[in-house]
């Protein structure tokens, strides 16, 4: 297996001491939050090159509460505003040489359709308004990834995080309505411990459609800091064959982890978790 980190969880740190973090514990690349405004992407490359990390997938960055980055949103103007920061991401993929943007239909942090529907069938009518606005969007940005050579990799979100897609079944019937070659799957094991029977058959079930990984455990920390089974995920995952890089998300406790992971306090968790994490895992591939 390939190992990375994404680098939404050092908040604002430079990004020569993730660099030098990443490739002091063995790494094998990084995953860039999709923020490209903040990364140069001459940075990047001289980076990438020094510390021999590739990037391996950009992060988009679709949180409600930032203006534009609302892919199933009934406004057209919010659409366009999140097509146009889509391509944003992809345009800086293609840069810094990353094969994989992960996308995320409706915006995290938004748990129902715009309105704040109380029946069944206003729930039900503005759900799958959302959900064909979302198909729309992410065709266009398939589109424009696919000129560019980028796969799109759907992400789906819990649902105490998001409403449109939270598990592996809803993401494989948006795949099919999308209809675009290069729209893939991206899973993420703190989500699928919430919404999955079974995260082996999941990465069964989804197959050669799986080209990217997010890591955490149970508890949203290092792997082996929580319950998760991580031989039989790795089992599923050789089983399918995967060759994308599972990308570590590992955050301290709390409620709002954008926030607790810049806490002064858990500063020194970032090589703590780091090392812990790549070590776990390390031993749980090697046992197999």
């Amino acid at each position: 297996m390939r190992y990375a980190v994404n680098n939404w969880i050092y908040g604002d740190e430079p990004l020569r001491e993730t660099f030098a973090r990443l490739s002091r514990y063995g790494y094998d690349g990084i995953e860039f939050v999709g923020e490209p405004s903040r990364f140069p992407t001459s940075e990047v490359k001289e980076l990438c090159e020094q510390y021999d990390l590739p990037v391996t997938s950009v992060l988009g960055w679709c949180i409600w509460g930032i203006p534009g980055r609302d892919l199933a949103n009934p406004d057209d103007d919010e659409r366009r505003a999140a097509i146009r920061y889509g391509q944003e991401c992809i345009d800086f993929a293609a840069e810094v040489g990353a094969p994989v943007v992960i996308v995320i239909p409706a915006a995290a942090g938004r748990t129902s359709p715009i309105g704040d529907p109380r029946s069944e069938d206003d729930w039900t009518s503005r759900y799958q308004a959302e959900w064909d606005y979302a198909v729309e969007s992410i065709r266009q940005a398939a589109a424009y990834a696919s000129e560019r050579g980028i796969v799109l990799a759907l992400e789906p979100i819990n649902r105490y995080e998001t409403f449109l897609v939270t598990h592996l079944e809803q993401a494989l019937r948006f795949l099919s309505d999308v209809s675009a070659d290069n729209l893939k799957l991206n899973l993420d094991t703190f989500h699928m411990n919430i919404e999955e029977p079974s995260l082996s058959e999941a990465v069964l079930r989804a197959g050669d459609l799986l080209v990217s990984m997010h890591i955490s455990d149970s508890n949203r920390q290092a792997p082996g800091r929580g319950h998760m089974d991580y031989a039989a995920l790795l089992a599923a995952l050789k089983q399918i064959d995967y060759q994308g890089a599972l990308v570590l998300e590992p955050v301290p406790p709390g409620s709002d982890p954008i926030l607790v992971s810049q806490f002064s306090q858990n500063l020194p968790l970032r090589d703590t978790y780091a090392e812990e994490g790549i070590k776990h895992l390390k031993r749980v591939e090697q046992a197999l």
